[in-house]
C-alpha cells in the first residue's frame, strides 16, 4: 500500500465536519462536535491476551503446511492473528519503544508481525541507509534496528513475516540493463512487471534476498533464515503480470528491449502449445495470455525459490499475492508457493451491502483460497479513512477467517509511523485508533481460540481451462461467489491446463465438496440475512447489523435502530445508533458458566483533526444484560478506576451493566 495521501486527508476534513456519511447510507443525526474528546494512547491500559502466545516465538520448531493448514514441526496447530510494521515505525523507533510495542502487541493478541516498505525508496532511511546511490548493499544501521524488533518481537511470542522486494526503487548505479526506458522522471524504476523478463533485475533481485536472509541478527544469533521465528517470506510485493503490469511489457509502452524480450518468450510459448500468437501477446485479454503470463511469472519463481531455499530458510513462501480487483486467473502461480496470499481492502457501509448486488471485501478474500493450499491475508483493512463503521471490521474479519478456515490475517497496518509518541490519525497506523483498536484484542480471542466452528459445507469453484482463464472469474461478476461466501466455505480448484504441466490439477472428494455454480444466488430473492451455515453468525443487511452466538462469544456490531437483540445468554439494549460490543469467556468455559468474561465497547470516532491524537468519542449507552454465575462483578482495566454502584446490579441470574455509568470505559473484566 501507499503513504497516507491527499484524498484520505481531504476525507478525514469532510467527515470532521460531519457532511458527508462514510457508507452512503441514509445515516443518524452525525453530530461529532457534541461528542467527548479522548484519545488511545499507545500507554494506556489493554486487555492482556499475552497468554495465548508461547514464549519465544519458535518454541515448537519450524512452521509447516499440512493438509492445507499450519502447524510446527512438533504438531501444534497455529493460527496467526497480525499486523503489518511498515516505513518509518520500523527505523525511527527508539530502543525502549520497540519493546514497548512488542508487549502491547501480545497484550492485543498478535502473534504475528509482517515487516513491510522496509526497501521503500520514500522511507528514509531505508534498508538501504539515508539516500543511498544505489540499493546493492545492506545498511548496517537500519539492520540493527530491524534486529531490534525481531528479537522483541520473538521474545513476546510474535511471528515475523519478511517481504523480499516491496518498493525498492532500483537506481542507474544497479546496473539494469535498459534502465533508461523504465526509469521514471526521479530517475528511478519502479521493477513490478519487468522482473520477469529482465535477468540483470532478477539478479538484483536474488542478491537482496541472500544478504537479507542470511543476514546474521546481532541480538538473536540467528540469520533471518535459520530462525524459527521468522515463519514466512513474500518474493514481490503486489507484483503481478496477469492483471496489473503485463499491459507494461507491450509493445506500445515504449521500452523497446523490454518489449522485446517480452515479444519472444510469448511468441516461443505460443507455437510451444499450438496458440495463437496474435491472441498470446496480448495481456489485457482473458484467454491463452493469461496462461501465457501464469507460466512467465512461474519461470520467474521457480528461479527465486531454491534460492531463497539455498540461504536455509525452511518456513513458508508466498511469491505474490492476489489483490486489486484480479481473477482467479491469478492464482495458477501463486501455488508454486507455500502459502497463497491476498489482498483485500473494503468500504464503508459493508454491514449493510446486499450480497446479491455487490460484492464485499471478504469475499475477495475467499476465491483466493486454492483447495489444498493455506492462505494468508498479509494485507486487510477498510480503505476509507476515517469510515464511521470501521470497528466492525476485525470482527467481521475474524468471524469470516474462523468460519472458513483461513489461516494468518495481518491488518494494514499497525503503524507507519514512528512509535515514539502520539501518532497522527491515519488509516496505515491503527496503533492510537480506538475506532480500530477497541475491537481488536474482541477479534483476537474469537479468531485464534476458535469460538467459531469451521463451515460445515464447503463449495468449490472447478471450472474447465477455457473458463478458468477465458472469463473474469471474481465476485464483481459472480452472484454464486457472493451470495455462498458468507454462508459456506468456499476453494477454488486449479484446471488441468496442458500448456501448463507444473499446475497441478485439483482432485476433490466429491462427498466433501459441492460444485459452485457462478450464476446461481444461493440467497433467497426476498431473504434480508444472510447466515453462517452453522448457525452461529449472521448480517442483517436491511438493518447493516452483525451477530455472533457461540458459547464463549456474542457479539453485536453495527446498526441499533430495532429495540435490544438477543444472543443465548446476552441481551444488547443499546440506545447509541451505531455501536459494536463484545462479550466474550476468558477461561475456555461458555459465557453462562464462566468466572471471567471480556466486555469489549466501541463506537463512532472521528479524527479532531488530522495533524493530532485526539478523536471526538461518541458515548455508548443502554444496557448490557449477561447470564453469567454469581458473584461476578465488572472491573475496569484501570487499577485506579471504580465503577459507582448504580453501574451493575445482579438479579434473577442475569447481571445488568449500565453502559452510561461505566465512565466511558471501553473494556471491562466480569469477574
Amino acid at each position: 500500500m501507499r503513504r497516507l495521501d491527499l484524498r484520505h486527508l481531504v476525507l478525514c476534513a469532510i467527515l470532521c465536519l460531519g457532511i458527508l456519511p462514510a457508507d452512503g447510507r441514509a445515516q443518524d443525526a452525525l453530530d461529532p462536535g457534541a461528542w467527548p474528546v479522548g484519545s488511545m494512547r499507545s500507554g494506556a491500559p489493554t486487555p492482556d491476551l499475552s497468554g495465548l502466545n508461547h514464549k519465544p516465538a519458535g518454541l515448537h520448531g519450524q512452521i509447516r503446511p499440512k493438509d492445507g493448514e499450519l502447524e510446527f514441526e512438533d504438531g501444534t496447530p497455529i493460527r496467526f492473528w497480525g499486523v503489518n510494521l511498515q516505513a518509518y515505525a520500523l527505523f525511527h523507533t527508539r530502543p525502549a519503544s520497540i519493546e514497548l510495542h512488542a508487549q502491547r502487541l501480545a497484550r492485543l493478541g498478535v502473534n504475528l508481525v509482517r515487516i513491510h516498505h522496509h526497501d521503500s525508496h520514500w522511507v528514509q532511511p531505508n534498508v538501504f541507509g539515508a539516500e543511498a546511490t544505489d540499493t546493492r548493499t545492506l545498511d548496517p544501521a537500519s539492520m540493527r534496528k530491524l534486529d531490534a524488533w525481531i528479537a522483541a518481537l520473538k521474545a513476546q511470542g510474535i511471528y515475523i513475516w519478511l517481504d523480499l522486494h516491496v518498493g525498492r526503487q532500483f537506481t542507474p548505479e544497479d546496473g539494469i540493463a535498459g534502465f533508461d526506458e523504465i526509469a521514471e522522471d526521479t530517475g528511478l524504476a519502479d521493477i513490478r512487471g519487468f522482473n520477469y523478463v529482465s535477468p540483470s533485475i532478477e539478479q538484483r533481485m536474488l542478491e537482496f534476498q541472500n544478504a537479507y536472509l542470511r543476514h546474521r541478527n546481532a541480538r538473536t544469533g540467528l540469520t533471518y533464515a535459520e530462525d524459527p521465528a521468522v515463519v514466512a517470506v513474500m518474493l514481490t510485493n503486489e507484483n503481478d503480470l496477469t492483471h496489473h503490469f503485463g499491459n507494461g511489457l507491450l509493445p506500445n509502452k515504449n521500452v523497446p528491449l523490454h518489449s522485446k524480450l517480452y515479444m519472444a518468450l510469448s511468441d516461443q510459448f505460443a507455437r510451444d502449445n499450438g496458440f495463437d500468437p496474435n491472441a498470446t501477446w496480448r495481456s489485457w485479454e482473458h484467454g491463452p495470455s493469461k496462461i501465457f503470463l501464469s507460466d512467465l511469472e512461474r519461470r520467474f519463481n521457480e528461479r527465486l525459490i531454491p534460492a531463497v531455499r539455498d540461504t536455509g530458510f525452511k518456513g513458508l513462501i508466498s511469491t505474490t499475492s492476489l489483490w486489486g480487483g484480479m481473477t482467479i486467473a491469478g492464482l495458477p502461480s501463486l501455488t508454486l508457493g507455500s502459502i497463497i496470499d491476498t489482498h483485500s481492502y473494503g468500504s464503508g457501509g459493508e454491514t449493510g451491502y446486499d450480497p446479491r448486488i455487490q460484492s464485499g471485501f471478504l469475499d475477495w478474500i475467499a476465491v483466493a483460497q486454492v483447495a489444498g493450499q493455506p492462505l494468508s491475508v498479509s494485507e486487510w483493512n477498510i480503505a476509507e479513512y476515517p469510515t464511521e463503521d470501521r470497528f466492525i471490521a476485525p470482527l467481521r474479519v475474524a468471524t469470516r477467517a474462523a468460519h472458513q478456515g483461513w489461516d494468518a490475517m495481518m491488518i494494514y497496518g499497525y503503524s507507519q509511523q514512528p512509535l515514539n509518541g502520539p501518532l497522527q490519525p491515519s488509516n496505515w497506523s491503527m496503533a492510537e485508533d480506538p475506532g480500530v483498536i477497541w475491537m481488536m484484542p474482541a477479534a483476537a480471542l474469537l479468531f485464534r481460540e476458535g469460538h467459531v466452528r469451521r463451515a460445515e459445507k464447503t463449495y468449490a469453484i472447478c471450472l474447465d481451462e477455457d473458463t478458468f482463464f477465458g472469463q473474469p472469474v471474481s465476485p464483481h461478476t459472480s452472484i454464486g461467489i457472493r451470495t455462498i461466501a458468507e454462508q459456506s466455505r468456499l476453494v477454488t480448484c486449479m484446471p488441468d491446463t496442458p500448456a501448463l504441466p507444473w499446475l497441478e490439477p485439483t482432485e476433490l472428494n466429491d462427498a466433501l465438496y459441492q460444485p459452485l455454480d457462478l450464476d446461481h444466488s444461493y440467497l433467497a430473492g426476498d431473504a434480508t440475512v444472510v447466515a453462517a451455515d452453522t448457525g452461529e453468525f449472521q448480517r442483517d443487511f436491511s438493518t447493516a447489523q452483525f451477530k455472533v452466538d457461540t458459547g464463549k462469544s456474542q457479539i453485536v456490531a453495527g446498526r441499533f435502530q430495532g429495540g435490544a437483540v438477543t444472543t443465548t445468554d446476552v441481551v444488547f439494549e443499546v440506545a447509541t445508533p451505531m455501536a459494536a460490543i463484545a462479550v466474550q469467556s476468558l477461561d475456555s468455559k461458555d459465557i453462562a458458566g464462566s468466572g471471567r468474561i471480556l466486555i469489549s465497547i466501541s463506537g463512532r470516532t472521528v479524527p479532531v483533526g488530522s495533524d493530532e491524537p485526539r478523536f471526538q468519542i461518541e458515548p455508548v449507552e443502554g444496557f448490557l444484560r449477561i447470564t453469567a454465575p454469581a458473584g461476578l462483578s465488572p472491573r475496569p482495566l484501570r487499577s485506579n478506576q471504580t465503577l459507582p454502584p448504580d453501574a451493575h446490579r445482579f438479579e434473577r441470574g442475569v447481571h445488568v451493566i449500565d453502559l452510561g455509568k461505566i465512565n466511558d470505559a471501553r473494556w471491562l473484566y466480569l469477574e
